[in-house]
């Protein structure tokens, strides 16, 4: 367990004050004062989050109480913020993609549950992929955005139940509404030669299919077993088909050491005329695992390539690993919606800056992980100096424990 003097942060990283006021726009010096605090806790912190624990240990940082009104009550515009946000990483992502890359934009959900909330706004059951069942929570839907070395979370929006839509005086939208949405309003950067939306099962469907078409972007998404396609004009399951399949047909595809056995089909799959639909077997020794089903609409694309492609959707996952294990993601306890959807756009302002930070430091820093590990070292660099310079300067020892908040 960390001491908690160490534990306590002096001031603000000068590369995430300056990051965080190029995307400042509207907001007055008390405002973007609490949205630096904020955002400096959630990366500086050890363990669980919590906006007490900031005001606790941040030392610039107002009281509890002033901060959770800065959330639910002060007037600042946070879509304005998170436009600016956007396009701050539109500006890096054309200085750092290389020309004529491949990009991939990633679409998924996951689930903060809150199992033990009962005043807080906007909770439903929720399917949960990881515990494989229905939870008391938030449901979120975000983007990923990969290309090359760059993988960084990028578009957010809570899904909200029809009946909390009603309740709150908001617009219904389905999970494949948000992800239309985001695939909509990205914008190609100019380096990317090719764009790739990436989903689930639960995202690969006409809607989002013909969507990405329309942006010229491909879709490469995993299929339902029950999916229907027409191999030599025979309608029928793919789950059904793949029973006919003799495995000595089957191509041998290697990604980083793991072999697949591959079943190629090219033609009508569900609504849509004419895609790859690949019957992938993942191999376990002597035997194949259950097989898993994917779809891409570029039919140009070899196996091997439409796979290794389909992979980079875990992208994804990890940085919700981050978001959540590091920076709090699924960790607050303010109750209005208001509230709730600033803190997630608290979470992903502090995650893009980690994320660009790595990017601008690729020889030092490989992860995310390493990310918040220098920074944090930073912060405790400068907390020995303050003690230090506060000692050389005849300042009492009870004067600066009270400047560390560390006085009761």
């Amino acid at each position: 367990m960390p001491n908690k003097f160490t534990n306590h942060i002096v001031s603000i990283n000068d590369e995430l004050y300056n990051y965080l006021n190029d995307v400042n726009y509207g907001m007055n010096k008390p405002q973007f004062h609490h949205i630096t605090t904020i955002i400096n806790g959630l990366i500086n912190l050890d363990g669980t989050k919590s906006l007490s624990k900031i005001s606790e240990n941040i030392l610039t940082a107002k009281s509890n109480s002033s901060i959770y009104r800065f959330l639910s009550r002060s007037k600042w515009d946070d879509n304005l913020i998170d436009r600016n946000r956007i396009n701050y990483l539109k500006l890096h992502f054309n200085k750092l993609i290389k020309p004529k890359s491949v990009g991939f934009l990633v679409i998924d959900d996951t689930v903060n549950p809150k199992i033990q909330s009962k005043k807080m706004q906007g909770l439903s059951y929720n399917h949960c992929h990881t515990e494989g069942k229905t939870l008391w929570s938030h449901c979120v839907v975000t983007s990923n955005f990969v290309a090359g070395d760059i993988s960084i979370p990028l578009n957010y929006k809570p899904y909200l139940s029809e009946e909390n839509c009603k309740k709150h005086n908001k617009t219904f939208m389905g999970k494949s509404d948000i992800a239309l949405n985001f695939i909509n309003s990205f914008e190609k950067p100019s380096t990317c030669d090719k764009l790739y939306c990436l989903v689930d099962s639960w995202y690969t469907s006409e809607n989002l299919i013909n969507g990405s078409l329309l942006k010229g972007f491909n879709l490469i998404g995993a299929l339902k077993s029950n999916r229907k396609i027409s191999p030599l004009g025979t309608t029928m399951q793919i789950k059904e088909f793949a029973k006919y399949i003799n495995p000595a047909t089957l191509d041998v595809v290697t990604i980083e050491g793991t072999e697949y056995r591959v079943y190629r089909y090219e033609g009508k799959v569900s609504k849509f005329d004419n895609a790859i639909a690949l019957i992938c077997y993942e191999v376990d020794e002597d035997s194949f695992k259950d097989p898993v089903y994917l779809m891409s609409t570029d039919v140009e694309l070899s196996n091997e390539t439409i796979i290794k492609y389909y992979l980079k959707r875990w992208s994804i996952e990890t940085n919700y690993k981050y978001l959540k294990t590091h920076l709090g993601f699924d960790e607050y306890k303010v109750q209005g919606i208001l509230s709730i959807e600033r803190y997630f756009l608290l979470t992903f302002l502090a995650i893009n800056f980690l994320e660009i930070y790595r990017l601008y430091h690729l020889k030092e820093l490989q992860t995310i992980g390493d990310t918040i590990k220098s920074v944090k070292s930073l912060s405790a660099k400068e907390l020995v100096c303050f003690v230090y310079e506060q000692a050389i300067n005849n300042v009492s020892i009870e004067l600066i424990l009270d400047k560390l908040k560390l006085a009761s």
